[in-house]
């Protein structure tokens, strides 16, 4: 295995420069990206449109490297993320601690609209082996908390996360929804707006050159 398997990793542009940086600063925060092809910069586009980013309290569900939350810390008073993948949660709990933040919690979970658990499969970057790791998943309402602005981006996974969020939607925090499906994009909206939430929608090709929308609900 591990020169050969180490070294198709390293030909793939994004994960080489991040595996040789190991570390990347930028808005004066220092990332960890070692093990993961994601920049920092990530989103940009779309975090620059979110229009007031503060808060008493962001929850991010699908928090990934934490390119949201990460940045959350310096204009909300307490962060909530959620990742359920295993190895890109301990990158994110890495940047954490090495930023010295402490108005920022981390949960290795899923949320859903059924509590239980589930099976999230990784990759190791040297060996290319495949491994399974059992997390927990709960529903948004079980964590009884009243955010001011509310993320998720879980790749396909979103109105169930909706569903499991009845009685913190009650609280009217806003809402950005990243959706994955014409389906999920009619479920989720149909969803919100009987709620009474206003929303406008955001499309933009994602680096696989997909049409991918956005949903900010107010």
């Amino acid at each position: 295995m591990t020169l050969l398997h180490a070294a198709r990793v390293l030909v793939r542009p994004r994960y080489r420069v991040n595996w040789i940086r190991g570390r990347y600063k930028t808005e004066g925060f220092v990332w960890y990206v070692r093990g993961t092809d994601f920049r920092p910069t990530h989103e940009d586009w779309l975090r620059s449109l979110v229009h007031p980013f503060d808060g008493e309290l962001f929850v991010d569900v699908g928090a990934h490297i934490g390119t949201w939350a990460i940045r959350a810390t310096r204009t909300f008073d307490q962060v909530v993320a959620f990742e359920p993948n295993v190895e890109t949660s301990r990158i994110l709990r890495t940047t954490v601690k090495m930023n010295g933040l402490r108005n920022i919690s981390v949960f290795s979970a899923a949320l859903s609209n059924v509590p239980g658990e589930g099976i999230v499969s990784t990759k190791n970057w040297m060996s290319r082996e495949r491994m399974e790791h059992r997390i927990p998943v709960r529903t948004l309402d079980s964590f009884k908390l009243k955010p001011s602005l509310i993320k998720i981006d879980t790749e396909g996974n979103e109105f169930p996360v909706l569903q499991g969020a009845i009685e913190t939607l009650q609280k009217r925090p806003r809402v950005l929804i990243e959706t994955h499906s014409p389906e999920s994009l009619s479920n989720t909206r149909d969803y919100l707006e009987a709620r009474g939430y206003s929303i406008r929608e955001f499309r933009r090709k994602n680096r696989f050159n997909q049409v991918q929308s956005w949903l900010f609900c107010n």
